[in-house]
């Protein structure tokens, strides 16, 4: 709130001082301009600080669970608290303020990694990273949370593709997972691939689940550890230009969907060699987020 009512004065001021002193004040027109200008600004303080937090107000949740889906990284379910949930569409996400006021600043923007078909709930898969998501473990069922929402642009449902190629560094797979959920869900039974990279095993989120959905042919799932254990078989290092090549050259896989979720390295290698591949850059989704 200190924040919202010094950028309030300081644009005060600011009109105050141009339209007002100097050959500003004799155009009728410049001041129109920065009365205008002004008035936006109010306006988009005003909805920041009081319109939006008074709509969350009136639609409460509350955390039904919190419980340890991989190493350093929770699965965080939050349950509607006298109203029908949030509308969203597989992939987008949202920001969530969990134990403060409406009113307060203090919120974390997350993918939401449950279906949209699961309307009585949103499920978040969250890394320990420092500030509020360090405190995770101790949040006790019942508190109170707010969400903003639903935001981005990871939504498959938009594109009539022969195939879904998804590629996740980390907790890039919580998108992956509320796209995987709701595909399994509305009965779409197009082939998919998900590239899934992490340090070592006990970093995978899901891996139960994620192992059931690729059981069916041309459904799969493919792990990459930077740290694999002395038993591991699979795909090792990151996830680079010879790996995607690897598992998306075939010509076929050019009218896929691509869904790309990670650390900006990893994003920028992927999207670069699916061009080179042949996969036109509008059928490439990509959001990028600070991952260590």
């Amino acid at each position: 709130w200190g924040h919202g009512l010094g950028a309030a004065l300081i644009a005060g001021f600011a009109w105050h001082h141009t339209v007002h002193v100097g050959r500003y004040a004799e155009d009728p027109v410049l001041k129109a301009v920065w009365t205008g200008l002004l008035i936006i600004a109010l306006l988009s303080l005003a909805s920041v600080y009081l319109i939006r937090p008074l709509k969350r107000m009136f639609r409460p949740w509350k955390v039904a669970t919190v419980t340890k889906a991989a190493d350093r990284t929770w699965e965080v379910i939050l349950k509607p608290d006298g109203h029908p949930g949030l509308d969203y569409r597989a992939g987008q996400f949202a920001w969530i303020n969990i134990g403060n006021s409406p009113f307060s600043i203090s919120e974390n923007p997350f993918s939401i990694a449950s279906a949209p078909s699961e309307q009585n709930q949103l499920r978040f898969v969250i890394k320990e990273l420092g500030d509020f998501t360090s405190t995770l473990g101790s949040i006790a069922p019942g508190t109170p949370a707010y969400v903003d929402g639903s935001y981005g642009n990871l939504m498959i449902d938009r594109f009539e593709a022969t195939g879904v190629g998804l590629i996740a560094g980390g907790v890039g797979v919580a998108p992956m997972l509320s796209i995987l959920r709701e595909m399994a869900a509305s009965g779409d039974d197009r082939p998919f691939k998900l590239i899934y990279g992490n340090r070592h095993e006990g970093q995978i989120a899901s891996g139960g689940e994620l192992e059931a959905m690729s059981a069916e042919a041309g459904k799969d799932v493919i792990h990459v550890f930077q740290e694999p254990s002395a038993s591991w078989s699979g795909e090792t290092g990151l996830i680079n230009r010879a790996l995607i090549r690897r598992h998306f050259g075939d010509e076929a896989h050019r009218g896929w969907i691509y869904v790309l979720c990670g650390p900006s390295a990893m994003m920028t290698a992927v999207e670069e060699t699916l061009i080179e591949l042949g996969v036109p850059p509008g059928q490439i989704l990509s959001e990028r987020f600070s991952y260590d």
